[in-house]
């Protein structure tokens, strides 16, 4: 895959009919993840979107977002963002879930891009920031987040998936 890093970066939120692009990227990101992990390529990364969209149709959500970034029409990253409201002054903040920009088009701007394109919506909502986590061996990540602007803080991540755990006293 060829990058051109003099090419201009739209970043746009995604709607239903551009599912089809958002499909085809995530199909090359799931590609490129099997590569670096040594897994087996997802074979049908297409059926796990409509399943998803089946569950919750976030592209028409007021508090869901999906951005794509494209260079000359064509997908090369993404990010998908959450609004998390608060009651208090600060009404709430984005939630970046995910950041993905496909490898051959790093480091020329798609994901500052996608970042500015975030601030943009928090500032049109109102909203006090974004918040995000990321992997304590991602020190790419840790650089970029911090390179923007972002602070660091102490924080413990817990996750509870359903279905795994059938002796807790929740279930």
């Amino acid at each position: 895959m060829s990058s051109n890093p003099s090419a201009p970066i739209e970043v746009i939120i995604a709607q239903e009919g551009d599912l089809p692009v958002l499909a085809a990227l995530l199909r090359a990101i799931h590609a490129e993840d099997a590569l670096e992990g040594g897994r087996k390529q997802d074979s049908a990364p297409d059926a796990g979107v409509r399943e998803s969209l089946a569950r919750y149709d976030a592209l028409s959500s007021d508090s869901a977002w999906f951005l794509l970034a494209l260079s000359r029409g064509k997908p090369v990253g993404y990010a998908a963002l959450v609004r998390i409201p608060k009651l208090d002054w600060r009404g709430g903040f984005l939630y970046l879930d995910e950041l993905h920009v496909l490898s051959g088009y790093r480091r020329y701007g798609v994901g500052t891009a996608l970042m500015g394109r975030g601030v943009a919506l928090v500032r049109d909502l109102g909203l006090a920031g974004i918040r995000l986590l990321t992997r304590p061996k991602n020190v790419a990540a840790q650089r970029f987040y911090e390179y923007l602007g972002f602070s660091k803080s102490e924080s413990i991540l817990y996750e509870r998936l359903t279905g795994q755990d059938r002796n807790s006293v929740l279930e």
